[in-house]
Order: structure tokens, then C-alpha cells, then sequence
């Protein structure tokens, strides 16, 4: 697990409450200045916040291990997407024998079983994460309350823009 200090942050997305940075924030102010609307980008940029007081340990261990789930998912896709790009180059070199075609056809496969299983992982711990999100919802709410002043944000629509 990374051991680097998460910065947490109010309203980076408009319907998400609370999440780490994932990016420098200034890659952030400049995706919503060139890219959403016009009417929306002082709101999103006065909303969006770095977190002050303590959020639960929980739920920054479960996004951890969430980035980590995704990382070895990743991994395990190039690995995949190698070994059938091999298969494939080995495949069209068939040469009549078959046992080499039949080695990489197994690699394959063998790392087709791999990515299935860290996806099975990736899913668990992203379930995980949001378990812990709705079990500490009540008190991120109220630190949210506390820090972001003058704010519309709606949780039952959950937005920054209710309807």
C-alpha cells in the first residue's frame, strides 16, 4: 500500500461529496474551466475544497486498497492483452507441430484467469469503499456542514446543482 498522504477534498466532481485527489487539483480547475459551463465553473471552483477536519479511517483504508484493487486489475489487463497479443503472433507462425501455439494458447489463458480474479478483487474493494462511504455518510455530512459554508449541496440528489 502507497504510504503517501491522501489530500481529501469537497466537490472535485459535482455529485460526489467527498473524495481524494487523484491528480494535481490545478489539472482539475483547468478541466473545469475549459470544459463544463460557463454558468456552473465559479460555483464548481468556489465549492471545491480541501477537507480540514478528520474523516474515518475506515473509509480511507477501504479507498486504498481500492487504488491498490485497480492497479494489480490494470496490470493483470496488460498482462492479458500481452499473452494474447503473443498468442496471436505465435498463431499466425504455426508451424505445424502446434506445441508452441498450445504453450502461449495456455499463458493465455492462464493470465485471462488472473485478470478475471483481480477484477473480482477490484469489484470487492471498490464495494468496500462505498460501504464505507454509506456508513460514515451521517458524519462526513455534518464535517461538511462545518467547513463548506454557503454551500447547495443537495444529499439526497446528491449534486452540487439540485434540481
Amino acid at each position: 500500500m502507497e504510504n503517501k498522504k491522501l489530500k481529501w477534498y469537497f466537490h472535485i466532481h459535482h455529485k460526489v461529496l467527498v473524495e481524494p485527489l487523484t491528480e494535481p487539483i490545478e489539472n482539475r480547475i483547468k478541466f473545469i474551466k475549459e470544459n463544463k459551463p460557463k454558468e456552473e465553473i465559479k460555483l464548481r471552483l468556489k465549492l471545491m475544497k480541501p477537507v480540514k477536519g478528520k474523516l474515518p479511517q475506515e473509509l480511507i483504508e477501504a479507498w486504498q486498497k481500492y487504488v491498490e484493487a485497480e492497479k494489480k486489475y490494470d496490470e493483470m489487463r496488460q498482462r492479458y492483452n500481452d499473452t494474447g497479443q503473443k498468442y496471436v503472433e505465435v498463431g499466425r507462425k504455426y508451424n505445424g507441430t502446434g506445441q508452441k501455439y498450445d504453450e502461449t494458447e495456455q499463458k493465455h489463458d492462464e493470465a485471462g484467469q488472473k485478470y478475471d480474479r483481480a477484477g473480482q478483487k477490484y469489484d470487492e474493494a471498490g464495494w468496500k469503499y462505498d460501504g464505507a462511504r454509506q456508513k460514515y455518510n451521517s458524519q462526513i455530512e455534518n464535517l461538511h456542514k462545518k467547513e463548506c459554508h454557503d454551500c447547495p449541496w443537495d444529499s439526497k440528489q446528491q449534486t452540487i446543482f439540485p434540481k
